[in-house]
Formats: structure tokens, C-alpha cells, sequence
């Protein structure tokens, strides 16, 4: 799951990439731009849209020849007991 770090005040915004990258992102912007400190509005968001697997937005293959294949299965039934 993608995260990025943001600081408002910077309008600075680390590479998409997991949580602990933005953690170390953050505090590198806070030692360099703000001296340590916290700056106001900074966060850690999860990319929109992004999902906890980056291969569950897609299909599995398995699944869909599964499908196919019990379609098959089906057809073929129905059409011995048609006959």
C-alpha cells in the first residue's frame, strides 16, 4: 500500500512507496527545511485509489478460467439433458 508524505507549509510531497519510506522522508524534510521541528499540516496519507495488495485491483487468471471451465462444464450438461 502506497503512502505519501505531504508538508503544506513546503508544498513538498515524498515519491508514492511504502509507509516506513514517508516515515524516513519526514523526518529528513523536518531536519533539513524546519530544524527538527514539527511543521503545521504535515501528514502521511495512503494514496488514493491504492489497495492494500497491488495485485488485488485485477482479476485472478485461476478464477476466471475456473469460471470458463464450470461454463463449459454446464453447457455440456445441458445440452446431454436437452438431447
Amino acid at each position: 500500500m502506497p503512502y505519501v508524505y505531504r508538508c503544506r507549509q513546503c508544498r513538498a510531497s515524498s515519491p508514492p512507496g511504502p509507509r516506513r519510506d514517508a516515515e524516513v522522508y519526514r523526518q529528513e524534510h523536518r531536519d533539513i527545511e524546519h530544524g527538527g521541528l514539527v511543521p503545521d499540516g504535515e501528514a502521511i496519507t495512503r494514496v488514493p485509489g491504492s489497495t492494500p495488495d497491488p495485485d488485488a485491483r485485477y482479476v485472478s487468471s485461476a478464477g476466471i478460467l475456473g469460471l470458463l471451465a464450470l461454463l463449459a462444464l454446464a453447457s455440456a450438461v445441458f445440452r446431454l439433458l436437452g438431447n
